[in-house]
C-alpha cells in the first residue's frame, strides 16, 4: 500500500513539474528596452508597430516599437517585414540597436525593428488569432423625431498566410410625424477569406448581402473575388489596393422582381494607427464598381471611420458613409444615401 501511495505521489509530483516547466518556457522571452530595461515574459504577438507580451507580473504589456532595443526568444516564428517577405526562426538577442537577430536553418539575419510588421508564433492557441471591434451608436432628434440605431461588428481570425474576417454593419433609422413613419434600414454582412503570397500581393474572395432602403435596394447578395497589392506597409500604416469581379443578385423595394448583375470593382483603403496613449484608429476606403451588364451604371461606395481610446479598449468613434448609385436596378434617377454617426465601442 505505501508503494501504491508512493508511487501516485511521485506521479503527481512529476505532473507538477512538467506544468511548472511549461509555464517558465512559454514565459522566458526576454524584451529589450532602448532605455535599458529588461521585461520578461510570452511574446503573443507583433503587428502593426505594436508587441503584446504576457506577463506574471503585470498581467498583458503593448509596447511599442520604437521603444524596443532587441527581444529573444527560443521559440519558432513568423517573421514578416515591410517588403513583404517572410523568415521562420527563432529570435536572438542583436548587438545593433533596435534590431533582433533571426535565427534560420543556416544562418542568421540582422534586421532592424522598424523593418518588420508582424511577429507570428507558429505555435499559437487557437483563440488567440482573434482580434475584433464592436461600435455602438444611438441617437434621437427631438425637433425631427428621429430615432437612429447603429451597430457594427467586425471580427478577424489569422492563421499563417491566410485572413478570414466576419463583418456586420446595421443602421435603423425612423421618422415620425402626424400621420406617417419613415423607416430607413442599411445592413451589410459579409464573410471573406484572404490569402497572402510571398511579397506584396495577396487575393480572396467574399460573400456579401447588403441592404439600403435609401437607394430603392431590397437586398443584395453578391460573390466577390479579387487580388490585391500593399502599395505602403509599415508600422502605423498601411495602403493597398484591390480590384476584382462581382456576381450579385438584386431586388428593389418597388420590384416583384429580382435581377443578376456582373460587375467590377476597384477599391483602394487606407489606416493609419497611434499606439501611445490616447490611441487613435483612422481607416478609411473608396470603391468603384462598374457594371458590365448595365450600361453606364456606376456604384460608388465610401466609408471613413475614426477612433479614440477613452480608455483601455473602449473607444469614442465617428463613422462617416456615402453610397451612390447611378442607375439603379428598378431604374429610375439616380439616388445617393450618407450618413455621420457617433459611435462607443470596444476593441479585442
Amino acid at each position: 500500500m505505501r508503494n501504491i501511495l508512493f508511487k501516485i505521489r511521485g506521479f503527481w509530483l512529476i505532473v507538477f513539474c512538467l506544468i511548472q516547466v511549461s509555464a517558465y518556457t512559454q514565459k522566458n522571452d526576454t524584451i529589450y528596452m532602448l532605455n535599458g530595461d529588461r521585461i520578461t515574459g510570452e511574446l503573443k504577438r507583433y503587428e502593426n508597430g505594436l508587441l503584446v507580451l504576457k506577463t506574471d507580473g503585470m498581467s498583458t504589456l503593448n509596447i511599442e516599437y520604437d521603444k524596443i532595443g532587441t527581444v529573444y526568444s527560443a521559440k519558432f516564428y513568423e517573421i514578416v517585414t515591410k517588403t513583404g517577405f517572410s523568415y521562420y526562426g527563432s529570435i536572438k538577442r542583436s548587438a545593433v540597436p533596435a534590431s533582433i537577430d533571426i535565427v534560420i536553418s543556416n544562418d542568421t539575419v540582422t534586421k532592424a525593428i522598424n523593418e518588420i510588421v508582424e511577429i507570428t508564433p507558429i505555435k499559437h492557441r487557437f483563440w488567440n488569432k482573434f482580434d475584433g471591434s464592436i461600435d455602438l451608436g444611438l441617437s434621437y432628434y427631438k425637433a425631427t423625431k428621429t430615432f437612429q440605431f447603429y451597430m457594427n461588428t467586425d471580427i478577424n481570425y489569422r492563421a499563417k498566410k491566410d485572413l478570414a474576417s466576419f463583418v456586420m454593419d446595421f443602421l435603423y433609422s425612423e421618422q415620425k410625424s402626424t400621420d406617417t413613419t419613415i423607416v430607413a434600414k442599411k445592413n451589410d454582412v459579409s464573410l471573406g477569406w484572404s490569402h497572402f503570397f510571398p511579397g506584396k500581393w495577396l487575393m480572396g474572395t467574399r460573400v456579401k448581402y447588403q441592404q439600403n432602403t435609401e437607394l430603392n435596394l431590397l437586398y443584395r447578395i453578391q460573390l466577390e473575388l479579387g487580388g490585391g497589392y500593399d502599395i505602403v506597409r509599415t508600422n502605423p500604416i498601411r495602403f493597398y489596393a484591390m480590384a476584382g469581379v462581382f456576381v450579385n443578385q438584386e431586388k428593389p423595394t418597388d420590384s416583384v422582381s429580382s435581377f443578376t448583375n456582373f460587375e467590377g470593382v476597384m477599391s483602394l483603403k487606407f489606416t493609419w494607427l497611434q499606439h501611445r496613449h490616447p490611441k487613435i484608429n483612422i481607416s478609411t476606403n473608396f470603391s468603384a464598381i462598374p457594371s458590365f451588364t448595365v450600361s453606364n451604371r456606376w456604384r460608388l461606395e465610401y466609408n471613413l471611420s475614426v477612433k479614440y481610446e477613452l480608455f483601455k479598449d473602449f473607444f469614442l468613434g465617428l463613422t462617416f458613409y456615402d453610397d451612390y448609385d447611378s442607375k439603379p436596378s428598378g431604374g429610375g434617377p439616380a439616388l445617393n444615401d450618407w450618413s455621420v454617426i457617433v459611435t462607443i465601442g470596444y476593441s479585442f
